[in-house]
């Protein structure tokens, strides 16, 4: 796959009282916790310089309340940042609003699955490779025919996004996502 020309930042949405009770999201809109939102200002602190040229968001509100906060302390216009759906966390079927001790329960073999590492379309879940195909082509407009400049694009999303991402723009074989780095809640990283 041919790499943009830009600086790309992948961050991660800030904390939800979701994550706070280790209930999967996927789909599901939830909005930042308190946490969320100063730990979403503390990222936008640490992203502000040098300053982001774009930034393009999960339509998700955890995601957007993120990148309306890099925006901010970055003293961009929240209005310009791109929304897009296919940014959105991987739709996780009926794991959706669960703990993993309830899946564990109630789906065991899908559940040693994805501990094992299974990124794959099972117990109603999307898939990473599903993930990737409708996210980094999101990622590519961003660059399409724009010089890089100064400046870097900031795409906020979900971890398991991240994860597509990462591994799709790497050439990653998709049985080595599971084992790559992704940032934490309201964390990010330069991949290049």
């Amino acid at each position: 796959m041919a790499v943009p020309d830009w600086e790309i930042i992948i961050a991660r949405h800030g904390p939800t009282e979701w994550s706070r009770a280790g209930r999967f999201s996927g789909h599901t809109d939830i909005p930042l916790s308190a946490e969320g939102r100063t730990r979403a200002a503390d990222l936008g602190s640490a992203l502000r310089r040098p300053l982001p040229e774009r930034i393009v968001s999960s339509d998700l509100t955890r995601a957007r309340q993120t990148a309306e906060a890099i925006a901010l302390a970055a003293g961009l216009d929240p209005r310009l940042i791109a929304i897009s759906s296919r940014l959105r966390e991987e739709s996780l079927g009926s794991w959706e609003g669960r703990t993993p001790g309830r899946i564990a329960s109630t789906n065991p073999d899908g559940y040693a699955r994805w501990l094992a590492g299974d990124i794959g379309a099972f117990d109603g879940r999307e898939g990473l490779a599903a993930v990737a195909r409708r996210a980094v082509p999101v990622v590519l407009e961003q660059c399409a025919g724009r010089p890089r400049t100064t400046g870097r694009l900031v795409v906020v999303t979900h971890a398991n996004t991240a994860l597509a991402i990462i591994g799709a723009l790497g050439d990653i074989p998709p049985g080595e996502w599971a084992d790559l780095p992704c940032p934490g809640p309201a964390q990010a990283m330069v991949l290049w």
